[in-house]
Formats: C-alpha cells, structure tokens, sequence
C-alpha cells in the first residue's frame, strides 16, 4: 500500500506470479509427453465405451452393426457406403463375439492412433510443446472423443487419412497413396484428406517447370494410379465377393385361364398373377459411386422437421441459436422415487472452444499465407469445411453436423499457430494457451457420455 496525491492506493505485483505460474507449467509439460496423453485418452474412452453395458447401440450403430453382421455372412448391406470399415468389425464380431466390446474396441483403437498421427502431423509445423497442445485439444474435443468410442465409419476414414498426409509430408508418395485409398475404402469421406494434401501440394510446389520434369510427373502418375487401383481393386473385390444390389425391380406375371362348360361354352376367367423380383446388380466401382452419389444427393430435409443435427454448416463456427441444443445419440434415465436422473448421455455436441477458432485461425493463415503452415490449414478447411457451406447455401441436402468431425482435427491443428502469433510475451502466451485448454477440458467433462458432472 502507497500513499499518493489522491489518497491511498493498493499497488500488486503480479510479475512473480505469472513467473511462478509459467515455472509450474513448464516443469508439468517437461514431464508429460504424448504417450501420456494417449494413455490417458485410452483410458477415457475404453470407459466410456462400456456404456450401456446391456447391449444398447449408440447412434448409427444400429445400422452397422446388423451391416457388419451381414459383412460377416458374406451378404451385402448399407452399399452407399464402401465397404472395409464394416469388414473391420465383422471380423472383430466374429473373433470375440456380437457385442459393444466387438463393436467399438477396434475403433478406439484407430482414435488413438489417430491422435498420434495427428501429433507427428502437428510436428511438421509446430514446436515440441505446441504439437502436444494440439494434440491434447483434439483428444478433449467431445465431438471426436465420441465418434472414437462408437461404431461408426469415421474415424477409420480419419485414421487412414491422417496417415496418408503424415506420409506424403514424409516424401512416402507412393505409401501415402497407399493410405488415402484405405482411408476412402474406410468410408468415401476419406476423399476429404486427400483434396486437402492435393490442393496444399498445388499451393506449395506447382510450377510448369515442375510440371514437365520426368520425375515429378512419374511421381504424381504413380500417386494416382495407386490410389486407383486401391479404391478401385477394393470396390471391384467386395462386388464381386457380395453382389450387392442397384435396385430391384419387380416383373409381374398375369396369367387368364378361361373355364369353359361341357358345351365348351366359356362361363368365366380365372386370373392369376405371379411376382418376379429381379435385382440389378453392382458390378463395378463406377456403377457403384453413381449409386451412392444418387442415395446421397436423395438425403433432402424435410420442411417440416425440428431436428437440430440439420443445422445449417455455418453455424458449427458461429454462436447462432441454441448451440446446446445437438442431437442426442442415446440417453439412459434412472428413477428413484419422484426423482429422474440422466445417468448417460451420448450427444453430437461441437466444442465451442474449438469451433469458434476456425474464423480467427482461417484470418491468421490467409495473413500469413506465404507460410507452409497457412497453406496446410487452408488447404484443409478448403477441403473438408467449406463444401458443406456450399451444400447448405446452394443444394437442398442434409448437412448433420457431425460431419464437422472431419474439420476438427485442422482446427486444433491452428489453435496453438494462433496463440503463438499473438504479440505478447510467451509467458502469457504459455498461460493462455493453458486457460484455452482448460475450458475445453472443463466442457469435455461436462458432456462426457457417462455423467459425473450434475448441473
């Protein structure tokens, strides 16, 4: 306390704290690595996974699952999709039995390594810590958290891609090829991290001059013809293995027997129709991406309906409306007596924390566009984001809003990139950084599927 002119004021000095708080969170970093991080994360999510524990499935699992089961008798389901994450879990099912072990333990193992991949990716741009922060925003991002735990195509489709830019990042063109074709053999949306590593390749290294060297067009010739064969052997195989059907269409047969009397004199028509039932089949893999292009472009809302997963793609980045309000997968309520209470709670919630950084993050980039990380993650969000906007402003189609999953990863990716470009000191950068986490945390908690949090 001082005296001054006006009186007396209390002066604090807050130096040595943020210095003590930096010190603290700079010996904590030091110790932590990212093995403890994807332990950490595997913990969460094989507890998670157990819940219901009766057998209940969560989301699209209740069609996967009759999918994969069929997979495994050899006979063809859900056809819009490709095929290789349902054949995943067929054999998981047919190795430890028909239940949510089999179901989801095979795809909370492709989270986590999704998540290493995605540290390694994060490596190529930023700093040892950054890199671990990165990677710790994607494992609390709830939305990825619960597309890792349950039965659904994504995060096969992430995983394979990840890898595939970690690979071509590395120079492996032809394994990274390899990777992208798996992914989109995972689920068709892979195509989205193969966009983004062709449009950054474009930003960084097209040149006509480049465009006419031997090696480079042998090198881009055999990324294509790889990822071809890959894509397109894959969807030849499962046609020809399981013949799953175009379309069916149905030929009736009428037959007019006429009865006639002991004068041969007709006294009446006996009329009999008979049904035949004729399927056209898949036979190759063009046929069969114009079939799911078809069922996919089908998908139209209807008018009328309330359901908030239908929101348009704008407003997964923008605090428009009732931002709480996300689907509900599966939600379990016990009673006792007067009193209801949820006890879990799967829910297609988009982290705020997160989401609302695509702007600012994406205004960053294209500010310091000559950078090979600003190229990265616009390239990313070109490719993964932005045609749901086009979908949702021009083209009458469902946009569910966990397909922002895809545009996750990208986000978390530029989340450090923006703190660090901020223009004050690293230790308030360290602390900021710290807070950010912490929040998103705190929100990971609050809508964790297995409720231990009561507000």
């Amino acid at each position: 306390m001082v005296k001054s002119e006006s009186g007396f004021k209390i002066e604090i000095d807050v130096g040595p704290l943020v210095s003590k708080l930096q010190t603290i969170l700079q010996n904590t970093l030091s110790k932590l690595g990212i093995s403890h991080l994807l332990l950490l994360s595997f913990a969460l999510h094989f507890f998670a996974m157990c819940f219901p524990p009766d057998g209940g499935m969560v989301f699209d699992e209740a069609h996967y699952v009759p999918a994969a089961l069929r997979t495994l008798q050899l006979l063809p389901a859900n056809a819009e999709h490709t095929p290789l994450a349902k054949i995943v879990i067929a054999l998981s099912i047919g190795v430890f039995g028909n239940y949510w072990f089999a179901w989801r333990f095979p795809i909370v193992l492709m989270a986590i390594a999704a998540l290493y991949v995605f540290y390694l990716i994060a490596k190529k741009f930023l700093s040892e810590r950054y890199s671990l922060f990165a990677t710790a925003f994607l494992s609390f991002d709830i939305m990825f958290f619960i597309h890792g735990a349950i039965f659904i195509l994504d995060m096969p489709a992430i995983l394979f891609g990840l890898l595939g830019m970690l690979l071509y990042l590395n120079k492996r063109y032809k394994w990274s090829a390899v990777s992208f074709g798996v992914s989109i053999l995972m689920k068709e949306n892979g195509v989205f991290f193969l966009f983004a590593t062709l449009i950054y390749h474009a930003a960084t290294h097209f040149k006509l001059k480049q465009v006419k060297d031997e090696v480079n067009l042998k090198t881009g010739l055999s990324f294509f013809l790889i990822g071809a064969l890959i894509v397109g052997g894959g969807m030849w195989i499962y046609d020809a293995v399981y013949k799953p059907a175009a379309g069916v269409t149905i030929i009736q047969n009428v037959n007019y027997n006429v009865v006639l009397n002991a004068s041969n004199v007709p006294i009446t028509t006996i009329i009999t129709a008979t049904n035949n039932t004729v399927s056209s089949l898949l036979t190759n893999p063009v046929d069969h991406f114009k079939f799911a292009l078809n069922y996919f472009a089908s998908l139209v809302p209807n008018i009328n309906t309330t359901e908030s997963n239908l929101r348009q793609p704008w407003t997964w980045v923008l605090p428009i409306g009732d931002i709480f309000n996300s689907p509900r997968y599966l939600t379990v309520t016990v009673s006792s007596g007067n009193v209801s209470r949820l006890v879990i709670n799967w829910v297609s919630q988009i982290t705020p924390f997160t989401a609302y950084m695509l702007i600012p993050v994406l205004a960053l980039a294209l500010w310091k566009r000559k950078e090979y990380f600003s190229k990265f993650y616009i390239s990313w969000i070109a490719s993964a984001y932005l045609p749901w906007v086009f979908i949702g402003a021009f083209i009458q189609r469902m946009t569910f809003n966990y397909y922002f999953i895809y545009t996750i990863p990208a986000i978390c990716l530029g989340i450090p990139f923006l703190w660090k470009n901020l223009n004050i000191s690293d230790k308030m950068r360290l602390i900021g950084l710290t807070l950010h986490l912490l929040l998103t945390v705190l929100f990971f908690l609050a809508f964790f599927p297995v409720i231990f949090i009561r507000v």
